[in-house]
């Protein structure tokens, strides 16, 4: 299923396949097969009519735009995070930009556009968020980007990224790095200075395969999703190996995301199942839902936020541009 190609030619080859939708996630894998459409009325085959007007200095107001349909305009995403205040953030991935909206999916605003300037990007996968601070896996441009909440650029990591997926964020304040194309993982200051790296190409501990996901809880361990060994593997605070568990749904060409809660329990999507899992800090599966609370069925779940204020996992549906939610416990 996996093909090894020049660096220079996979590039080509992984940049053309993501502007057809199809997200090869490494440089030795063949593209992924397209997903069958959605149907049904909740499904989106093509970009909303509200797609946000990305360009220019970022814009970010107080109060939702008026007319607009709930949680509209991004399309086929994969990256949301929550701030403290409840807001919701989006790396519209077809797009290229970052979306805000409030609690209840009223659109904000935000910034980005197709390119490589400070405030452009190229089919963004992930963010997270720390505080004031926001980091953004701008994966096609082989950048992690770092910008305040208002929308100032702050800054890039250095280093030889090859299409970053995940970021988050640990209790201390460093940045944690799936570095998908190279197969490590990548932990840097809080400015993303100083970068430190760990692991390599394989299926033994410590090593990975097109690791995708990645999220630290308040222990400071460091989940990462191994897709292609379909694992988890956990690492200490300073990036050494300490386990690793089996998550069945994962492979090739998946985009499972992890998220941790205050009790350390780890929620993870299953693209391909398509699910949701809850499971406990020894591997163990608390919880497998197929649906949201409203009882509608995910559609390639990939993306995933905790919402601390509201008490709510969100969850982003790839495939028709929709945001689930599952209620947790406090």
């Amino acid at each position: 299923m996996r093909f090894r190609w020049s660096r220079g030619a996979a590039r080509a080859i992984g940049a053309v396949a993501i502007a057809a939708g199809l997200a090869a996630c490494r440089k030795s894998e063949a593209p992924a097969p397209a997903a069958a459409p959605p149907s049904g009325p909740a499904a989106a085959s093509s970009p909303a009519p509200f797609a946000a007007p990305y360009g220019g200095a970022p814009t970010i107001r107080d109060t939702a735009e008026k007319g607009r349909p709930p949680f509209s305009g991004f399309h086929a995403s994969r990256g949301i995070a929550v701030d403290d205040r409840g807001r919701v953030w989006i790396a519209d991935f077809e797009h290229a930009g970052i979306a805000v909206y409030d609690a209840d999916g009223g659109y904000l605003g935000g910034w980005g556009g197709r390119g490589d300037g400070p405030y452009q990007l190229k089919d963004p996968c992930a963010l997270a968020i720390h505080g004031d601070d926001l980091y953004v896996a701008d994966t096609w441009n082989g950048r992690v980007l770092h910008f305040s909440l208002a929308g100032a650029a702050l800054g890039k990591a250095p280093g030889d990224f090859y299409g970053p997926r995940g970021v988050a964020v640990a209790p201390d304040g460093r940045v944690w790095i799936a570095d998908t194309g190279n197969d490590r993982a990548v932990v840097c200051e809080k400015d993303l200075s100083a970068p430190r790296y760990f692991g390599k190409k394989g299926s033994g501990a410590a090593e990975l395969d097109s690791p995708v996901g990645i999220a630290v809880g308040p222990s400071g361990r460091v989940y990462v999703a191994d897709s292609v060994n379909k694992r988890v593997q956990v690492l200490d605070g300073q990036g050494k190996f300490e386990s690793s568990f089996a998550v069945a749904g994962w492979g090739p060409n998946t985009e499972p995301s992890l998220a941790v809660d205050e009790e350390e329990n780890l929620y993870a999507t299953d693209p391909a199942g398509p699910a949701v899992l809850q499971i406990s800090k020894g591997g163990k599966v608390l919880k497998r839902w197929t649906a949201d609370d409203a009882g509608k069925k995910f559609a390639r779940p990939t993306g995933l936020a905790i919402d601390r204020k509201g008490h709510r996992l969100l969850v982003l549906n790839t495939d028709n541009d929709t945001i689930a939610v599952l209620k947790i416990s406090r």
